[in-house]
């Protein structure tokens, strides 16, 4: 194989090219236009979540979810979030100074998300980040902890937790559609509740915090809108949904098939009544002391590869308590491999014919 294989290429079906032109063609390419009101509809309709607002990014979503929870939730006094994972859910918090006390819970090593244990304050929140798509069982966490529970679900589109969409059964939860995630209009996101309060609050300070009357604001707001352009690139993908499901699902079963039954490599497992979105391929090399010794190894190859989330001690400008040591442990034997929905079932074959040969030259762990 001569060509190099990347970590991710976006899927751009020809409606998403026709409704961006056809939005372009409109003049309405701003934040009004009738892409954003059918692409919202059509996202509600995918998931069953009753409201859902368009926003510019995952990051700008996720904080109208943090802001949420401090309006809603005002007995909250500490949030308990992951000790690995994308920067994004982190800054969120943080945006607003002194809104909480902050605790990293270390990670799982079978399923590589937070793993919670008794040591729970009834003043306590969950922020569930579901690591490379592999879903965390909200639902089941609430009849647990009984706690309120927020989601960034930037990496869960497609997944699923007792047979609902990820994203759903929380207060509320944050979707990004960036140029590597499953649905994609090159940056985007969006908003998600089933509550009617809470989405008037994150629709109004999402829009600068404008009240009824045009140009008169209560509120300090954000401005945080989706165009109508990004909109109709969002829509012509969500109109092709079990498509891409079907393909990341290939990709996601060939995988495994080549590389199931070795003993010195993991594949990341899901929890009891979940289903992964299948966003991005991990595995783990048991013992593998640094990921940078297979990058080297798969650049060579043509393959392109990704690390596994920093531990958040390695981010200078949080300073969170919690446990982190199966963070580190994972981010040196975690890699990920390409897992795009065009990605060709010989580039799986070739890729996983590598990745043996790397475990096999590699030694003992």
């Amino acid at each position: 194989m001569h060509h190099r294989i990347p970590i991710y290429k976006p899927y751009i079906p020809e409606s998403s090219i026709k409704y961006a032109i056809d939005a372009i063609n409109s003049t309405w390419i701003s934040s009004i236009g009738k892409y954003i009101d059918l692409a919202a509809a059509e996202l509600s309709n995918i998931t069953g979540c009753e409201y859902v607002i368009l926003t510019n990014n995952g990051t700008s979503a996720t904080h109208l979810v943090a802001k949420s929870l401090k309006k809603f939730r005002p007995e909250v006094k500490r949030v308990l979030v992951p000790s690995a994972c994308y920067v994004a859910p982190y800054n969120c918090l943080l945006y607003d100074k002194n809104n909480w006390e902050i605790k990293c819970i270390d990670l799982d090593e079978d399923t590589w998300n937070m793993k919670l244990n008794e040591d729970v304050r009834p003043d306590d929140a969950i922020l569930a980040v579901h690591n490379l798509g592999n879903i965390i069982n909200v639902p089941s966490l609430q009849k647990k902890y009984n706690l309120p529970i927020i989601e960034d679900n930037c990496e869960g589109f497609f997944g699923k937790y007792e047979e609902a969409h990820s994203g759903t059964k929380s207060l509320c939860s944050s979707l990004s559609f960036f140029g590597n995630k499953n649905i994609t209009c090159g940056e985007g996101g969006a908003f998600m509740t089933n509550d009617k309060d809470v989405y008037e609050y994150a629709l109004k300070i999402k829009g600068q915090g404008q009240t009824s009357e045009r140009y008169i604001h209560d509120e300090l707001g954000y401005n945080y809108r989706m165009t109508n352009i990004q909109a109709a690139l969002l829509l012509g993908q969500l109109e092709e949904f079990e498509g891409i499901f079907a393909n990341k699902r290939r990709v996601f079963r060939r995988y495994k098939k080549h590389l199931k039954n070795n003993q010195n490599i993991d594949l990341q497992k899901s929890a009891p009544g979940t289903t992964h979105s299948m966003w991005m391929f991990g595995l783990r090399f048991i013992g593998l002391k640094s990921y940078k010794t297979a990058r080297k190894y798969f650049d060579k190859l043509g393959i392109e590869t990704r690390p596994m989330f920093y531990s958040y001690k390695k981010h200078a400008h949080i300073n969170f308590s919690g446990e982190d040591e199966v963070a580190t442990t994972l981010n040196n034997e975690i890699v990920i491999f390409p897992s795009y929905p065009e990605l060709k079932d010989e580039e799986i074959d070739y890729i996983c014919d590598k990745i043996l040969k790397f475990e096999k030259e590699r030694g003992p762990a």
